[in-house]
This record gives C-alpha cells, sequence and structure tokens, in this order.
C-alpha cells in the first residue's frame, strides 16, 4: 500500500501532467533524494513515469492503436495462438488478462470451467459473463474508450489488490535478448502491475512481433516463464502448487 506521501506524489503529477523534484520537494518539506527516491518506487509500480529532472503522468498518451485496430490486425494468428495457450489454463485457476487483443483472442477461447478472470477490458468482460462457470472480476479506474479498458493509477491500485495464478499479457514487440516491450506508458503501468500479482508469467506474442522493440519494458526476458505464438508454446509456467 502506498503512503500518503506517495499518493498525493501520484495525484500531483496526474493533475499537472508532469512536475519537476524541485516543486516536488518544496510542496511536500522533504529532501530532493527523498523525491528521486519516491518517483523510482512509483515508477517500478507502474504509477507514472520518470523524465529527467522530474516525472510525469502515464495519463492520456496517446502512442498505441485503438482496441479495433488491433483487434483485426494478425487476426488469424491470434485465434491460433489462443487456442494454443489454453492448454495452460486448469481449472481453478485465478488468472489475470490484460486489455489487449490477444488476451480478447483468448478470453473468447477459453472453455466455460470453473475459472476466475481478473480484466481492466470492458470488452473482455463482455464476452465472459456470458459463460457462467467463469467468475469474472472486472477491475476498475479511469476508462478510455480508445483502448476499451480502465487504466491509470487508480487501476494499478486496485490490481495489486489482487493475486493471480497466472497473468496472460501481450507486447508490441519482443526481443530475445531483453523481454517484452511495449509503445504505451499507460497500458505499461498496468501489465507491470499485473506481473507482480501473478506467480506466473505467459506472453502472448505472435511471430510478428517477434524482433521489434518498443518505449518501454514490460517483462524482462528471465521473468516470462513461456511465450505463446501461433506456432506453438516455448518455456513452461512455473506453477508452485
Amino acid at each position: 500500500m502506498l503512503s500518503d506521501r506517495l499518493k498525493a506524489v501520484v495525484n500531483r503529477v496526474d493533475h499537472l501532467g508532469s512536475v519537476s523534484v524541485n516543486d516536488l520537494s518544496e510542496q511536500f518539506g522533504v529532501a530532493v533524494e527523498t523525491v528521486r527516491r519516491d518517483l523510482r518506487v512509483l515508477e517500478e509500480a507502474g504509477y507514472l513515469r520518470r523524465t529527467h529532472g522530474g516525472a510525469c503522468s502515464l495519463l492520456d498518451n496517446d502512442e498505441v492503436l485503438a482496441f479495433g485496430s488491433r483487434q483485426s490486425e494478425n487476426a488469424d494468428a491470434k485465434a491460433k495462438m489462443a487456442d494454443r495457450a489454453i492448454s495452460l489454463v486448469k481449472e481453478g485457476d485465478r488468472i489475470f488478462l490484460d486489455p489487449s487483443s490477444s488476451c480478447w483472442y483468448l478470453a473468447r477461447a477459453l472453455p466455460d470451467i470453473p475459472l476466475t478472470v481478473m480484466t481492466n477490458s470492458v470488452r473482455i468482460v463482455f464476452d465472459l459473463v456470458q459463460k457462467s462457470n467463469i467468475k469474472v472480476i472486472g477491475i476498475g479506474g479511469r476508462y478510455y474508450e480508445k483502448y476499451g479498458a480502465f487504466l491509470g493509477s487508480i487501476t494499478v491500485s486496485n490490481i495489486l489488490d489482487f493475486h493471480a495464478d497466472i497473468c496472460f499479457h501481450s507486447c508490441a514487440g519482443f526481443l530475445p535478448e531483453s523481454g517484452a516491450w511495449d509503445s504505451n506508458a499507460l497500458n505499461v503501468g498496468v501489465k507491470k502491475a499485473m506481473l507482480r500479482a501473478s506467480d506466473t508469467h505467459a506472453l502472448l506474442c505472435d511471430t510478428s512481433k517477434v524482433g521489434r522493440g518498443g518505449f518501454m519494458l514490460i517483462n524482462e526476458l528471465n521473468s516470462i516463464h513461456c511465450r505463446v505464438d501461433e506456432k506453438g508454446i516455448h518455456g513452461a509456467l512455473k506453477r508452485t502448487t
């Protein structure tokens, strides 16, 4: 849980869009080094992005395609990838699904078995509520119609109140030497929170994304327990039980 000061820092950054270390130091009456440490903690938790001399909000970043556009890209590959990913899911699992189109394909393919699915995607919620054996938990926050999802600091905070067996997440690009990357800081904050709150991580990444980077690193290579594409499953989930 965040301290009152850290919550106030996030609110200040989100309200102004960006703020300097010196301004935060003066406002909260703490040393500059304390502010830098606070910003480091908040960035790692997915609440903001540090900049040279300050921090900026993750809200209203407009660098990623709308959901409808992503949904139609490589549709056949995503459908095949979802069918392969189903084998990773066991009855009784608690899983996170990020708001990506890849996870939407997986949600639609999930069998109607006892599961708990937690997601910030409105579209995934609408598809899963038709499956009576799946308990659906919608994670709220500030809603963005373009992405069909709740995003931002409130969403990140709500995610960290839960725990999942598996986090399924996608990416804008995958580099074999570093890991999974994305192009939108707002989505990265949500995905990182889901990864922190999960025992094991499965990356949904069709082959068109391999060799491409992005603006921010979502998940380091050694933290991706398995990667799923339209051709198969690479690696294995590290289940605790």
